[in-house]
């Protein structure tokens, strides 16, 4: 099952009611953790914990509410269980990185040896565990810090950090009696029973009242209602004062997959996504790249630039008038307002472009019958990669939350996604596995580390550099091994390929002159790519075609057996609002099968 969530704001009259529900809860989950919880046994505990949130607190010897007078059902009990463990689940990784950290250096201040003894074990033993590098950077600055301060690296890590100080959250669990809420939906609309304490320190059950709030359902959720099953909502504070998270189980829907083939995505700037298939052999020593790459591209990229600006214009402005003592003016307030909005905006803006570009890869991956889809842990970039504009741009729509969407997208329909280390993913050639260089440009080799364009000197292969490390992502996965030694890849061409048209509608049909498993794209005035100008070895193409994709949410058509076009009386054949998918050939032959040179056998 998957869960969906809606969400619900809460009308103005019941906010005082859920102020103090929050704030009831916030309390006694404050001090469980300062009194108790937050503690290295603790965080070790919960390590290997993958059992329900809320036994772990209520399994544990310690008795969170002996001390207590206040009236609290068991089931609000239960809310505090579950914020508690899922904050110490929350600092794992930061706890692991801690460990790693203190068992790796010695006990002064981290710097170029410590951050060589660092990559060296992380990236070069094999019996490392894995950590996220951006994990390690946070724990080293706040080590170094604390260095600086006592002289001297803290014992726990529950010293290096201060106990966390939640936010405004009661998540519901199951109340199949309805002792503090109830959820339930009739005749098109979603009925919300919720008691809450009419003070902060309830002497009995009679101090809690039930409260009754209606929302209209729309036809979505309704939909969603239909397929699933509603489960306990969340309750917590938003910038429209109170919103209820309602979730519902649905069925998992599952696609046809192949076998070893997975869609191997590299993240950029300039193009949002560059995704690749590959299929890995049964014994594991030879991958292919079958169908040609696809940049993903968002229309919303260059506004999403622009508002970035104009908010970091009004917050100097602001800071000047804080500067000259005028920061209670009425000047001042506008401004603040004004930048506040610009940030919802770029907030808005971000979260939408993560959807589309997450909704176009879970696309292409159902299309081409992947069962992975597979991409770099930009998490372990080191600092020097990237930086200024670029490491903004990429932690956009990479950070964020595009894996976590992926993933939960991806369980829509039963595909799994993976991360590997990007370390050397845009530097080693996948024709022969020799170490390249990014140039200029295709008719200018000189080396630029910022290049756009691959050549190896070692097979004279030149590829965009998106597209070699796309296909490296892959090669480290199927192969699952470091890069220079990863298999490498050849392309397998299948057919006569055509360009990919620029409007959507074209006529798949079987090649007479190929094998029993080649197709070609037969497309009215789109000349074929096996004539243009093209060097078969190195995959140059003189130009690009691109097209705009369906959206995954379309259905499909029986007469095209592709993706069925939304109409609309203004545009007439109208692509769906999202990414611009560009797919060009890297590789193309006259022969129905072609395969390229495998360094491996000779």
């Amino acid at each position: 099952m998957t869960h969906l969530t809606e969400q619900f704001h809460i009308p103005r009259e019941y906010h005082a009611a859920c102020s103090r529900i929050l704030e009831l809860g916030q309390r006694h989950l404050r001090r469980l953790l300062k009194e108790e919880y937050w503690r290295d046994r603790h965080l070790e505990a919960i390590q290997s914990r993958d059992s329900n949130d809320h036994t772990y607190v209520r399994d544990d010897e310690y008795e969170p509410f002996e001390d207590t007078d206040a009236y609290l059902y068991n089931r609000f009990k239960r809310c505090i269980y579950h914020r508690v463990t899922r904050i110490l689940k929350a600092h794992r990784e930061k706890y692991r990185a801690f460990q790693f950290i203190v068992e790796t250096v010695e006990e002064r201040k981290i710097r170029r040896v410590g951050w060589q003894q660092l990559r060296s074990r992380l990236f070069d033993s094999g019996d490392s565990p894995y950590i996220q590098w951006s994990n390690i950077e946070t724990v080293v600055e706040q080590l170094n810090n604390h260095y600086d301060r006592n002289g001297r690296f803290p014992e726990a890590y529950t010293d290096l950090v201060d106990c966390p100080q939640p936010d405004d959250t009661v998540p519901f669990g199951p109340d199949s009696r309805g002792d503090i809420h109830e959820v339930q939906a009739a005749d098109g609309e979603v009925v919300v029973m919720l008691k809450a304490p009419d003070s902060l320190s309830p002497n009995s059950y009679a101090d809690w009242t039930e409260h009754e709030i209606r929302f209209p359902a729309h036809q979505r959720f309704n939909e969603m209602l239909e397929a699933g099953e509603l489960k306990a909502p969340t309750l917590h504070s938003s910038e429209y004062g109170y919103t209820l998270d309602v979730p519902v189980d649905v069925p998992e829907t599952s696609v046809d997959t192949t076998s070893d083939r997975v869609l191997a995505v590299d993240l950029g700037v300039k193009k949002q996504a560059t995704a690749v298939v590959l299929d890995g052999s049964e014994d594991g020593k030879d991958e292919s790249q079958i169908a040609p790459p696809n940049f993903v591209d968002h229309h919303a990229k260059d506004k999403l630039f622009r508002v970035k600006a104009d908010a970091e214009g009004i917050d100097s402005r602001l800071a000047e008038l804080r500067q000259q003592g005028k920061s209670h003016t009425e000047q001042f307030a506008h401004l603040l307002s004004e930048y506040r909005r610009t940030r919802r905006k770029e907030r808005r803006l971000r979260d939408q472009i993560q959807h589309d570009v997450a909704n176009q890869l879970v696309w292409l991956a159902a299309v081409h019958e992947c069962e992975t889809i597979v991409l770099e842990s930009l998490g372990q970039f080191e600092a020097e990669e990237t930086g200024g504009v670029t490491a903004w741009s990429i932690s956009t729509w990479a950070h964020g939350k595009l894996l976590e969407r992926l993933r939960y997208k991806g369980d829509l329909l039963g595909l799994d996604v993976e991360t590997v280390n990007p370390w050397g993913t845009s530097r080693y050639c996948p024709r022969c596995g020799e170490r390249g260089k990014t140039v200029k440009a295709p008719t200018d080799h000189t080396e630029l580390r910022n290049g756009g364009h691959f050549y190896c000197p070692s097979c004279e292969y030149e590829c965009d550099r998106d597209v070699v490390g796309a296909v490296n992502v892959g090669r480290k996965h199927l192969s699952g091994s470091r890069m220079e030694t990863a298999n490498p890849c050849v392309y397998t061409a299948r057919g006569n390929h055509a360009s990919f048209p620029s409007r959507p509608t074209c006529e798949r049909v079987r090649s007479e002159a190929g094998t029993e498993d080649s197709e070609t794209v037969s497309v009215p005035g789109v000349q074929s790519a096996a004539n243009s100008e093209q060097d078969p070895a190195s995959g140059r193409q003189t130009r690009l075609s691109e097209y705009r994709s369906s959206s995954l949410t379309t259905t499909r058509s029986r007469a095209e057996e592709g993706l069925q076009q939304n109409q609309s009386r203004k545009t007439g054949l109208r692509c769906p609002s999202g990414s611009i998918t560009r797919q060009c050939l890297l590789v193309s032959t006259n022969d129905s099968h072609e395969v390229l040179p495998n360094p491996a056998e000779n």
